[in-house]
Parts: structure tokens; C-alpha cells; sequence
């Protein structure tokens, strides 16, 4: 009867041992992949920095082009074969990874103030949204909201 007791509490003693060993390296497991699951969510800031041209219209569009903080934007006619700046002003990147995105450009009027086709305005606000990079140019007191898409 000791004997049979004694394999009894033996068995209960494994049985027991064993449940708390297989429950520590699922423990283990889960945060190793808690913890790799957050560094592979972890995203690059939206980066909007390229070329961007609006459709073209009887050879004639604009391209914007966005590299260490500026914006510029030229008007292109003849076929590309002629470029006239609009605007050079600032560029604030976004530091998040986002699909939405805009900011307040500052006009460089040093750099535009001898172009016959640029803007004359202070600040321009630009938006990313599906895609798309717009802003309003105006010219001879007509504006329209232009749209670039990233080349």
C-alpha cells in the first residue's frame, strides 16, 4: 500500500513538474515574439522626397522636386525642352509613417524673386493624401489646385 501511495504522489509530483515546465518556455516564446512583433511594426517616417509631375496638357505640366528640406516647383512647357521656376521654399518631412501628410511651405524669395512665373506669395501649404501631392497655384488671378504624382 506504500508502495502504491508512494508511486501516486511520484506520478502527481512528474505530472505537476512537467505542467509548470512546458508552461515557462511558452511563456518565454510569447515574449520573444511580443517582442520581435513590435520592432518589425516599427515603420520608416513617410518619405516624400523625389519627383513629382502633374498630368500633362498639350506638353505643357508641373514638376516638383523635394531633396534636403526645399520644394521646388517648375512650370515645364515645350515638351520639357523649357523650365520656369513657380516656387522654392521649404520642406518639413514628415517623422511618423503616415498616409496623410501637410505642411506650410516658406517662399525663398531670394531664389524666386527673378522668376517672371513665380509665386509671389509668403506661404504655400501643400498635402499628401492617397498618393497625390497637391497645392493651389495662381496665376494671372485664376487659381487651381494642382496634383503631382511621385515619379
Amino acid at each position: 500500500m506504500k508502495k502504491l501511495l508512494s508511486l501516486a504522489l511520484i506520478g502527481a509530483l512528474a505530472l505537476s513538474l512537467t505542467a509548470c515546465g512546458n508552461s515557462d518556455p511558452k511563456d518565454k516564446t510569447t515574449s520573444k515574439e511580443t517582442t520581435t512583433t513590435k520592432k518589425e511594426e516599427k515603420k520608416e517616417p513617410l518619405n516624400l522626397t523625389g519627383t513629382w509631375k502633374s498630368d500633362e496638357n498639350e506638353g505643357t505640366w508641373m514638376e516638383a522636386t523635394i531633396s534636403d528640406n526645399v520644394i521646388s516647383i517648375d512650370w515645364v512647357t515645350d515638351e520639357g525642352k523649357t523650365k520656369a521656376t513657380y516656387w522654392v521654399g521649404s520642406y518639413d518631412a514628415p517623422t511618423t509613417d503616415t498616409s496623410e501628410y501637410s505642411w506650410v511651405s516658406n517662399n525663398d524669395h531670394e531664389k524666386t524673386k527673378n522668376a517672371l512665373l513665380a509665386s509671389n506669395d509668403d506661404t504655400k501649404e501643400f498635402t499628401y493624401k492617397n498618393d497625390i501631392l497637391s497645392f493651389t497655384a495662381s496665376m494671372q488671378g485664376v487659381s487651381k489646385v494642382v496634383e503631382l504624382k511621385k515619379q
